[in-house]
């Protein structure tokens, strides 16, 4: 089962503007969460490879860990959009994972995440070339990665050389919503984590 974790001085290590950390099992009071798990549609493999990828290799550290979807909604009144300012990434090699984090202006959006087998550009549906060769993408909403003149802060793809994470594209932002696909080397349990201004994901490598 997915969690959300949170805990404090979480974010160390992690620098630039290619990043994210935390522990507990409790969710935010105004988040509403739901979480489920399929292996036909939630830890899916590229479509150029076969089904047997789909099953996550063993993951360590701590708990909260999955390779199913996670959803987190908040129904927040906007304006102003959260705004994702800054996006930073790590390898945590001595404690068994990958991190990124989204550093955010203003309050937390919801978010869904999951593995998909292709990456698109919101819009226009243009199928995306990725770093890695599996997916795993976040949608945030509300949220937008520019400011109200049009201004990108977070935007293109970006390229990391980590045991598991190899990259990042900004796939999508428009009309509040706002699509980060990272690219892995393989289907992974994965744990989504919270501190004020920050959302992160660690993926186990």
């Amino acid at each position: 089962m997915a969690s959300v974790v949170l805990a404090a001085g979480a974010l160390t290590g992690c620098s630039g503007s290619t990043g994210g950390g935390g522990t507990s099992t409790t969710s935010p009071a105004s988040t509403s969460t739901s979480t489920s798990s399929s292996s036909s549609s939630s830890s899916t493999s590229s479509s150029s490879s076969s089904s047997s990828s789909t099953s996550a290799r063993p993951t360590s550290p701590g708990t909260g860990w999955t390779s199913g979807p996670t959803v987190v909604t908040r129904n927040l009144a906007v304006p102003p959009v959260p705004r994702v300012v800054r996006i930073r990434a790590a390898a945590h090699s001595s404690e068994g994972f990958d991190r990124i984090v989204f550093d955010i202006q203003g309050r937390l959006p919801g978010y869904e995440v999951r593995y998909v087998p292709v990456v698109v550009a919101d819009g226009s549906g243009k199928r995306l070339a990725m770093p890695g060769r599996r997916y795993l993408q976040i949608v945030l909403r509300p949220a937008q990665g520019h400011d109200d003149q049009g201004e990108h802060a977070v935007s293109g793809r970006h390229d990391l050389d980590f045991p598991m994470l190899k990259g990042y594209v900004v796939a999508g932002d428009f009309e509040g919503v706002l699509t980060i696909a990272l690219g892995l080397d393989d289907v992974v349990g994965y744990r989504v984590g919270e501190l004020p201004g920050h959302i992160y994901i660690d993926v186990a490598a």
